[in-house]
């Protein structure tokens, strides 16, 4: 398994930065700005919070470095469509960042983290999820998108 750093850490990463680039540039600011990081902030926790529940439901582990130890695929809920509703939580919760600290380098912050999350995490997962599911894991995959 090739997956090192913690995806919420990961995360946490991510807003720090997005926070310190709008002490750098100049924040754009607009009308609402607050409540629309309130509501991204809130779809992002929309995404993790069930996700945790189901994978307690179904007994199998949430711990992303290892996802070897998997004993259940998860496909409701969110997981029908979504295979990584948790990570899709994770980027809204960015997105509310970038969008509260009002910093236009925050969109560059964001792709960044869906491009190291794609490639730690994601991949590694699924190669390990093919392995452990086989074929129902392959079936999944074509009926279900891999972010949204």
């Amino acid at each position: 398994m090739k997956t090192k750093i913690p995806p919420p850490i990961l995360a946490l990463v991510m807003i720090g930065l997005i926070y310190l680039s709008s002490l750098f540039i100049e924040p754009t600011t607009f009308n609402y700005q607050g409540s629309l990081s309130i509501l991204v902030l809130i779809l992002g926790f929309a995404c993790l919070l069930p996700s945790f529940k189901l994978f307690a439901k179904f007994k199998t582990t949430i711990t992303p470095l290892t996802p070897s130890n998997t004993t259940a695929l998860v496909t409701e809920g969110m997981y029908r469509y979504s295979r990584n509703p948790m990570y899709l939580g994770l980027l809204l919760i960015t997105i509310a960042s970038t969008i509260w600290f009002g910093t236009w380098l925050g969109i560059i912050i964001n792709i960044v983290f869906i491009f190291l999350i794609n490639f730690l995490q994601i991949i590694p997962e699924e190669e390990a999820l093919l392995e452990i599911f086989g074929e129902e894991y392959e079936e999944y995959k074509k009926n279900v998108r891999r972010w949204i």
